[in-house]
C-alpha cells in the first residue's frame, strides 16, 4: 500500500482500497481506489508536472464536445494527482473477442467525427502544431533504433540520407492542413467500452495528453491500422469513406487517402524504433512482440502509397520486406 499517496489525497479516500494499476512506459502512476461499489482512479503526475498539465488542458478542450472522457472530481496542482471518474476495464483491446469489431470500430469513428467537426483551430500555442521537425524526430527513431537492432550495427551516412531525402521530398509534395486536433494515441489500448451511454458515448477516451494540431487522418489510422495487435482490417475502407463524408473535407477522397498512408507508414516507421527502444530503456522484452505487426501494417501501407523510391529505400532498410 502507498501510504505516501494517502497523505497527499484527501482525507475523504482515507478509508478506500489502494490497488496499482500497470501503466505501460508512462512515467506516471494510476491507482483504482475502491470502497464497496465505488471505485475510482488516481492519477499521480508528481513526477511528470508536464504531463499533468497537459492533461487537463486537453481535457478543457474535450469537455467541450459530446465525448466520453472521464470526469476529473479534484485535481492538486501542488502534487499533480488527479482523481477521476474510473471507467472500468472494458478496454477495446481486451474485448475484441467478445464484441462485434464493426461496432466497436464505429463507436470510435464516430467520436472522430465529433472532434473533427465540433474542435476549432486555435493559435493560442496550448496545442503544438504538427510539421516536418517534428516529423523528422519521429521516424528518426527508426534509424536510431530498429536499424542497429537488425543489422547490429549503425546505418552508413549515405543510407540516412537517401532515406531523409526520401521521405521529405514525399512531405513537400503533399499540402498539409495541421489545423485539426489529433488526440495522438487514438489507439484501442486507449479506448474504453462504456456499454450503458448511448451510441459514440460508449467509446471511452483515455491518455490523451500528447494532443495537437494536425492531419485530422491521424487518429483514424492509429485506429484502424493498430501496431499493438493485428485484428482484421476488412472495414477499413468502409471506415475511410464514412469518416470522409462524414466531416467537414475541403479536398478529393484520393488525396485524404495519399495523406492517411503516407502519414501512416511514417508511424509505423517510427514505432519500429520506438519498440526497441522502450524495451532497452524498460528492460521490457513484451514491446517486441509488437514488431511483427507494426511490420505487417508498414507493408500494406508501402503498398497503399505506391511511391517507387519509398518501396526502394525500405528494400535496403529491411531487406525482404516488400
Amino acid at each position: 500500500m502507498n501510504f505516501d499517496l494517502f497523505d497527499k489525497i484527501s482525507s475523504k479516500y482515507k478509508d478506500y482500497k489502494l490497488e496499482k494499476i500497470k501503466s505501460g512506459a508512462s512515467k506516471r502512476t494510476f491507482y483504482r481506489l475502491i470502497k464497496g461499489s465505488n471505485s475510482l482512479i488516481c492519477l499521480d503526475s508528481s513526477n511528470e508536472k508536464k504531463e499533468y498539465n497537459n492533461f487537463l488542458m486537453v481535457h478543457s478542450y474535450l469537455s467541450k464536445v459530446n465525448v466520453s472522457i472521464p470526469n476529473v472530481y479534484e485535481n492538486d496542482d501542488v502534487n499533480n494527482i488527479l482523481i477521476l471518474e474510473d471507467f472500468g476495464n472494458l478496454r477495446f483491446d481486451r474485448i475484441l473477442r467478445n464484441y462485434p469489431l464493426k461496432k466497436l470500430l464505429e463507436y470510435a469513428v464516430r467520436t472522430l467525427i465529433i472532434l473533427k467537426n465540433d474542435i476549432y483551430y486555435n493559435n493560442s500555442n496550448d496545442l503544438s502544431a504538427y510539421n516536418y521537425n517534428a516529423f523528422k524526430s519521429e521516424i528518426s527513431e527508426f534509424l536510431d533504433f530498429y536499424y542497429p537492432y537488425v543489422h547490429n550495427k549503425e546505418i552508413s551516412k549515405n543510407l540516412t540520407e537517401e532515406f531523409y531525402g526520401c521521405w521529405q521530398s514525399y512531405f513537400d509534395s503533399i499540402n498539409f492542413n495541421f489545423i485539426n486536433f489529433v488526440h495522438k494515441d487514438f489507439n484501442i489500448n486507449n479506448l474504453v467500452y462504456l456499454p450503458l451511454r448511448k451510441d459514440h458515448l460508449k467509446c471511452g477516451l483515455l491518455d490523451f495528453q500528447g494532443a495537437f494540431w494536425g492531419e485530422c487522418c491521424w487518429d483514424l489510422f492509429s485506429l484502424l491500422e493498430d501496431s499493438r495487435i493485428y485484428f482484421d482490417d476488412q472495414f477499413n475502407d468502409y471506415f475511410i469513406k464514412f469518416y470522409y463524408k462524414s466531416t467537414n473535407q475541403n479536398i478529393d477522397i484520393n488525396d485524404f487517402k495519399e495523406k492517411y498512408y503516407m502519414l501512416n507508414c511514417a508511424r509505423q516507421t517510427r514505432l519500429l524504433g520506438r519498440w526497441v527502444k522502450l524495451s532497452k530503456e524498460l528492460n521490457q522484452s513484451f514491446y517486441l512482440g509488437f514488431i511483427e505487426t507494426t511490420k505487417k501494417r508498414l507493408v500494406k501501407g508501402i503498398g497503399k502509397t505506391n511511391r517507387k523510391n519509398l518501396k526502394l529505400i525500405y528494400n535496403k532498410l529491411i531487406p525482404g520486406l516488400l
